[in-house]
This record gives structure tokens, sequence and C-alpha cells, in this order.
């Protein structure tokens, strides 16, 4: 009896090979679609020098089979290889290749290539009757996502039996359209909750589900920020390795977030930070509808998309990997032992080749405009990824999402736990004061004044909202604000001062406001079970409002400098008069470059 047996069969489909990649790479929901079954994986780890999982499953829900899986390889738009041994069942090895051919602009050939090792007769009944009709499913997979068309199904699913309890759900909706008015919108969380497989509804990132369907990013934000208000989302913080980029652990609050975790993937311990590492994303209520999130595959290229590429070398073996079809900033890195390598292609001195021994890459950066040739000197297989250096642009940080207002405002209690000190990245805080506000009690009395300052406080909240910003405290009569982008604190800056006529419109007396802010890491702190901010960066923003003299703008020159290198800042610059001058900071050594902006 031959044992090995030979599968191959192509089809041309009217999708563009960035989509075809997009539909095939998530080999997790490819593989529930086709039929196979539920896999138990454990963590990755080296046997006989080459870095594997193993993994079990029960086909057809009986039949107990065992295997060892390789990581796979791919290059991104083009193909992905899976390789599988098997210790039990009547397969003993297992090869397939899902390769894209570009046709034209919108028209891609789909190839499926399989070599099967088959230990007996029963794995040829096996591959006749179940494995090779699973691998056949891709076809109509593929298929049925040309005819699908609306952008709340934005790809095919495989049937399953959907309990939401109706009634319950049209309770929590009322709250919500309450408080969010685009229906369009929450129709299509609505058909999301009642309509999507477990899968697509377990950690949804909500920047995604946008992109998917069209919909304005900070909208999204907000909707899904009030859905769980409203009881029918609840959030989950994800702690993600910077590395591998995968998720390692998940909470409900950030007071259960630790301040580091272990990645067994990359082998490393990682401090905890707001601005990369901890992402929100979201899950259905379980009062709405219970999901069983099931794993099918593990290792797929959808579970690291930062990676364009990425090969197996054996040890004494060599493999070239390709950049030059990747315009962004690339590094090559080892998986498991974390070593890894910059790409810099502007040096005019260029190598092609790499050298990786036990103890690393024998360079931290290379040269090169095309090809990479990796020579493997260690004594076991290593795996390598050539992996974008730019974050996820779908994940909604902690950094960003603590940012909002409207967060701060709907939880309000969702803070770190008592003495945690986490980074949280660069941030811009803002701080602002009444200028004369003593004045302002001695003239009018106690409760004028403190009635303006109210007013006042509510007309800096509107516009730092507006601006995707947030109140992070009040100290007195002045405001410490935070905003994940500088640019954002320029607008919001901008904003109060130059329409403060609509507040002295209201108030007892007319205001002057100081305003002046600085970007830099902040660390966030549990400070009387309110989400705060301390370091350097707070304290020279408050120090260089005191700079202010009221009716203008504070800010460093580097800082200054940099907003002018933003064409959208640089168009709001130009209303304003600069003026360049030293002034002296408390705990600052030697006189500090600031710019006071005034309106033209």
């Amino acid at each position: 009896m031959n044992k090995n047996v030979i599968f191959h069969e192509e089809r041309e489909f009217d999708l563009s090979i960035a989509d075809l990649w997009t539909l095939l790479s998530d080999t997790n929901h490819l593989n529930e679609y086709i039929g196979l079954f539920p896999v138990q994986f454990s963590n990755y780890s080296y046997d006989n020098e080459v870095l594997h999982r193993k993994a079990e499953a029960k086909a057809l829900g009986l039949v107990k089979t065992a295997w060892t899986e390789h990581t796979f390889e791919w290059v991104k738009f083009s193909h992905y290889v899976i390789e599988r041994t098997y210790s039990i069942g009547p397969v003993a090895r297992a090869l397939w290749t899902v390769s894209l051919q570009r046709v034209s602009d919108t028209r891609t050939r789909l190839i499926l290539d399989s070599d099967f090792t088959i230990r007996n007769i029963l794995g040829k009944i096996a591959l006749k009757m179940i494995i090779i009709p699973q691998l056949r499913r891709i076809f109509p997979y593929t298929l049925s996502y040309k005819e699908n068309t609306s952008a709340d199904d934005p790809r095919p699913q495989k049937k399953q039996s959907i309990s939401v309890n109706t009634e319950r759900m049209t309770i929590l909706l009322e709250r919500l359209r309450n408080t969010f008015s685009n229906e369009q919108m929450i129709h299509s969380l609505v058909h999301m909750i009642t309509a999507h497989n477990d899968d697509e509804v377990s950690h949804i990132k909500p920047l995604k589900w946008a992109y998917e369907r069209g919909y304005a990013k900070l909208e999204t934000i907000e909707m899904f920020l009030l859905a769980t208000k409203a009881g029918l989302l609840n959030q989950q913080w994800s702690l993600m390795c910077p590395n591998c980029r995968v998720s390692k652990e998940q909470t409900t609050s950030l007071r259960q977030l630790s301040n580091s975790v272990h990645c067994d993937l990359c082998g490393v311990d990682y401090e905890v930070n707001f601005d990369r590492y901890v992402e929100m994303r979201f899950i259905i209520n379980p009062s709405i509808r219970k999901t069983d999130e099931q794993l099918f595959c593990l290792n797929g290229p959808m579970n690291s998309p930062h990676v364009v590429a990425q090969t197996r070398i054996p040890p004494g073996e060599s493999r070239t990997m390709n950049v030059k079809n990747w315009p962004q900033e690339l590094r090559l890195r080892v998986v498991k032992f974390n070593h890894s390598v910059d790409i810099n292609r502007e040096d005019s001195e260029v190598k092609d080749s790499l050298t990786y021994t036990e103890s690393g890459f024998t360079t931290d950066v290379i040269r090169t405009q095309d090809e990479i040739l990796i020579d493997n000197h260690a004594n076991y297989e290593i795996v390598v990824a050539l992996e974008e250096t730019e974050w996820d642009s779908f994940a909604l940080t902690a950094r960003e999402v603590t940012s909002l207002q409207l967060f701060r405002d709907l939880f309000a209690t969702e803070v770190l736990s008592p003495d945690q000190q986490i980074g949280v990245g660069e941030m811009t805080i803002l701080f602002t004061d009444l200028k004369g506000s003593t004045k302002l009690y001695e003239a009018i009395g106690d409760a004028l004044a403190y009635s303006d300052v109210k007013k006042h406080f509510d007309y800096l909240k509107k516009h730092i909202q507006s601006n995707h910003g947030t109140i992070i405290k009040t100290i007195g009569d002045s405001v410490m604000a935070g905003f994940y982008q500088d640019t954002l604190a320029l607008k919001a800056a901008h904003a109060i001062q130059a329409q403060v006529h609509e507040l002295n419109a209201n108030l007892s007396q007319p205001v002057s406001i100081k305003v002046g802010f600085y970007s830099g890491p902040v660390i966030a702190v549990n400070a009387n079970d309110l989400l705060d901010y301390f370091g350097r960066t707070v304290n020279m923003a408050a120090r260089i409002q005191n700079q202010s003299v009221g009716d203008d703008l504070v800010l460093s020159q580097q800082g200054f400098e940099d907003l002018l290198r933003n064409s959208e800042s640089e168009t709001l610059l130009a209303q304003y008069s600069t003026d360049y001058f030293e002034a002296s900071l408390q705990g600052i050594d030697g006189a500090f470059r600031l710019v006071r902006l005034k309106q033209n």
C-alpha cells in the first residue's frame, strides 16, 4: 500500500489577493468552518531541537488523535505551510500549503497542496471520507465570502445555534438608546450579538469592528463604552506581550492588573504599561448571551498579523527572507529566544547576510534593500519572524481609552489597585488656572464666585471632552487634563481661549484663563480611588502653566516644534503670534526654552 497521498486542487476567485489572504489566514475561523475539531494545545517547547506545540483533539467528538504541530511558515499575501506529525491516529504526517497567485488586481488563484503519510487502510479511508473533503470546503468558504456583501457580516460563518435573551436585550437596548443616538450603529451591534458565532464575539476589538463596517473610530468607542454601561457588553483588559503581541492574560478590572507578566513563547517577563501592553476588548454580557470560545487553531498568520513572513531554519542550514516588498519598518526576531535585528534600508553600507549562533545574532542592525540570507549556526532549529515594528492600529490601548472623558464619567471606579504604579507611555498633560481667582472671591463674594468657578469647570470639561481628552482632577480653581496626542491638547487649548467670551457672557465677572501643556511619559496610580497620573511630565506641565499670563497658551519650544511637523496643527498655529522666551522652572536646572502663543 502506498503510504503517501498527494492532493492538489486550484481555483480562481474574483477577489483581490489582500482580501483572500485576510479571509484564509485566520486559520482558527477557517478550521471551524470547514469542519475540523476543537483542539487543546500545549505551550511551545523544544523536542529533538525543534520548536513545536503538542496538540490533542477528538475526531467526530469520539476518536482521540494527537500530534506535534510545528510552527507555521508563511509569507503574507503569498502562502502559508502547516506541518503535523501524529502520534495517535491513522495518519502519521500531514503537510499542506495554501498558496495565492495574483491573476489581476481583482482576481486571485487559490492553490491547495497536501502531502499525507498514512499508517494503514484506516488512514486512506479517513483521507478520502473526512480530511480531504474538509480541505476542499475552503473553496465554497471562499466563494461564499465573494457572495457576501454586507458590512455586518465580514466573513462566512459555520452555522451555529445562537440563544439570545431577547427580552433582557430589549430592556438594555432602551438604556443604550437613551444615551447613544446612532441607530445604524446600534443595529450593527444587535446583529453581531444575535447572528455572529462565538469566535466572532469573543475578545471584540472595537477599532477593527469599526473598520470592517466603515464607522468612525471615536463614535465606535463611545458606543462600546455606553453599551458596557447599559449592560449589553462586558469590558476586558488584555495584557499583550510586546514581542509576539499575543494576549497573555485577561482581567475585567484595572484593579486586577499585574505589574509584570510572563510570556512562555518569548521566554520573557515584561512590565505592564498602558501604552501598548494593555488593550481594552469586549465580550457579550452573559445575561444576554452565553458564549463558548473553542480553539481550532493557535498558530496561524492572523494570530500574528504584524509578522509579514516567518520561516523555520534547521541547524546548519540557511534561508533567505525578502524585505523589498514591505515598505514599513521591519525587524527580524527569533521566536522563543527573543533575539532580534533591526533592518535599516537607508545606510549606504549594505549587508545581505546574517549569522545566528546560540547566543544570538552577530549584529544588532543589518542594512539591506532586497533579501537577507540567514545562516543558523546553532545546534537547534530557529523560527525567524520578519515583523513590523509599528504597533497594531486596531489596538484600543489603556492609554487611549483612559484619556477619554467619557470613560472617566462612566467608569469612575475603574482604577488600579492601591500602591500599584503602571507606566502609561507618552501623554500630553494640560493645566489651566483662573487668573486672579482670589480677587474674584473678594469682588463678588463666595456664593457668586463659587457659581462662576463651577461654570468655568463645565466650560473647560466641554472643550476638553470634545477634543477627546479627560479631566484627571481639579485642584482649587485649576484643572489637570490628559490627552493621548499633543495635537488634541492644542485643539482643546485653542478652543478654551478662542471661545472664552462665551463663558464670560454667563459669569458675574469676566475671567482670564491660564493654559500650559507638556508631553512625555507618565505613571498611572490609584489616588483616593481615582485614576491619577504623576511623574516629571506632570510636574513640567504644571510649571509651564505657571508661566502663562492669561488669554495665552504656553508650551515648551520642543513641543511647539513637534506640533509644527503636523500639517493640521501647523494650520492652527498660524493663527497665533509666537514669543520665544526662557524661564526658570522649579526643580529644573538652568533656564528652560518656552513659547507663548497669543491669538492674532
